[in-house]
């Protein structure tokens, strides 16, 4: 995304947690969950280290508008921020927020601690 672009949320958005990545498509352009990997993600953050998904996402656990939250392998859990397109990170060791903003989430900028 780029200065003054705004996300917008589908009307029935699907989350994908893959061994490798994150997916959210729009649910209504898709006839089948074959369909998920043929079609074009809105958002697709691959699991790498340093990247916003440094562990296997597991499952949404919360959606709040424009906010999500993704249980991890490890006992993490990644907070997205549709609307700031930035990303957060929970682990047992503390929150962490990533680096870069999300359009930025595969190239391995890490996190810093933010407390």
């Amino acid at each position: 995304m780029t200065d003054g672009e705004t996300f917008e949320m589908p009307a029935k958005p699907f989350f994908s947690c893959e061994a490798d990545c994150f997916i959210l498509a729009d649910g209504e352009r898709m006839g089948s969950a074959a369909a998920v990997l043929a079609a074009e993600p809105l958002l697709k953050l691959d699991v790498g280290a340093g990247n916003v998904f440094e562990r296997r996402p597991l499952r949404v656990t919360e959606r709040d508008g424009l906010r999500v939250a993704v249980e991890c392998e490890g006992g993490e859990t990644v907070h997205l921020d549709l609307r700031e397109f930035t990303a957060r990170k929970t682990t047992p060791e503390g929150e962490f927020l990533y680096r870069g903003g999300m359009e930025d989430g595969n190239e391995g900028l890490g996190f810093i601690r933010a407390r």
